[in-house]
């Protein structure tokens, strides 16, 4: 079906929150039953708007990688769900994939975010009794909150983990010792002082013998020098924080593509926002892509492949396929066909074909370009092969018509 006119920007449109009315939804309220934690867990997800585009043109389903967040409640939720929505499709951006997000709120924070019974300061003995649940927890996000996500959620086999302070430390807990649960780790100045510094010391032992098949990591590290607490705390909290950055940059051979950023400007609560934003492009670093529009349209050109490399080179880096944005390539196409470029066109279409072979509208896209070129033989063919696949009445429409002409 017609797509919009790039017009030389890439206009691929997507809706930021749904809207009901004069709801704006920023996601689903769910929950799962935990038999391992022995309650029931609300959680809140996202997943990206899917539906007709400004020109009713309607794309094939897609499949997403999943951000898990720890202390998942408002505002934090809403925060990173704004952020991927962005910069994953928003306004023509593509810094990183459209994602879904899931956010964990809290029941236990001390009881689930700490990874063995101890203490640390400021902590009163009441709260240090409850501490000690984190392997429970992470038992009960692999073996029952990833598999009820799962089955309900178009997700991919990518996930990223996103933790702050003791959220921080879990992420770090669960890097060392659960390392393929999760693709990409986020600790956000994490609370690595806990139990005398027992990620430190895990984090020394498993980089001395542990691959990582190329987990990506993102510590962030806050100035909470002047935020009021002891300083012998904070500084103990902050250099703990710095060994750790300092061990992983001394291992290089572990295959964790590791990243650091040190915030002097922010401290302890107010560097979230900021990380997130900062880790989110570091995972994806490799995802953006500047498309040579100034060029591109120029019937000279030839690197028609260029979109296909990047999209090889991101899906190594993923694990699994992913393809170039159906809804992107057919605007190329019909940008192509426009300017009689048929041959490139072709191309185009046809790689939506290969890459989307349920959608209904890489069929009914091809029929117009035969039907552009004349062939209407050819036209009403892969017209019949859309409609197999989705009864839609202005494909039938294109058919009538073409039949009617002699």
């Amino acid at each position: 079906m017609r797509s919009i006119a790039l017009c030389f920007c890439l206009c691929v449109s997507v809706t930021i929150h749904a809207q009901t009315g004069n709801k704006i939804i920023l996601g689903i309220a769910d929950s799962v039953y935990s038999n391992i934690l022995h309650e029931n867990r609300k959680i809140w997800v996202h997943v990206p708007v899917e539906g007709p585009d400004p020109d009713g043109n309607i794309f094939a389903k897609q499949h997403y990688p999943v951000i898990y967040l720890l202390d998942g409640w408002e505002p934090n939720f809403s925060i990173v769900t704004s952020m991927v929505e962005q910069l994953g499709g928003g306004s023509g951006n593509l810094a990183f994939p459209q994602m879904i997000v899931v956010g964990i709120p809290n029941t236990d924070r001390t009881r689930d975010l700490t990874p063995i019974r101890s203490y640390m300061p400021m902590m009163d003995s009441m709260e240090a009794s409850r501490s000690g649940g984190g392997e429970n927890f992470i038992s009960f996000i692999e073996k029952e909150l990833i598999p009820h996500v799962d089955s309900l959620y178009p997700t991919s086999p990518y996930r990223i983990l996103i933790g702050h302070s003791l959220g921080g430390l879990m992420a770090v807990y669960t890097l060392i010792n659960h390392s393929s649960l999760f693709n990409a780790y986020v600790a956000i100045d994490p609370s690595t002082i806990w139990d005398d510094k027992l990620v430190l010391r895990q984090a020394k032992e498993a980089l001395e013998r542990k691959q990582f098949k190329n987990n990506s990591f993102f510590l962030a590290i806050a100035n909470t020098m002047n935020s009021g607490i002891d300083t012998s705390i904070i500084g103990l909290h902050m250099r703990t924080n710095f060994q750790l950055r300092d061990y992983l940059n001394a291992y290089k051979e572990t295959n964790l593509v590791f990243s650091c950023k040190y915030y002097p400007e922010y401290d302890h609560n107010s560097v979230p926002i900021v990380a997130e934003y900062d880790a989110l492009r570091s995972i994806f670093n490799f995802y953006n892509f500047n498309f040579p529009f100034a060029e591109f349209f120029n019937p000279s050109y030839k690197s028609d492949t260029l979109l296909r490399v990047h999209y090889e080179t991101i899906s190594r880096r993923m694990g699994y396929k992913v393809a170039p944005p159906e809804q992107f390539m057919n605007a190329i196409a019909y940008q192509l066909m426009s300017m009689k470029q048929f041959d490139r066109a072709y191309y185009f279409f046809g790689s939506n074909i290969e890459n989307y072979p349920e959608s209904f509208n890489a069929y009914d896209s091809m029929g117009d370009f035969y039907d552009a070129k004349g062939d209407k033989e050819k036209a009403v063919e892969y017209y019949s092969k859309s409609l197999k696949l989705h009864n839609s009445p202005v494909t039938r429409k294109k058919i009538d018509k073409l039949k009617l002409v002699k």
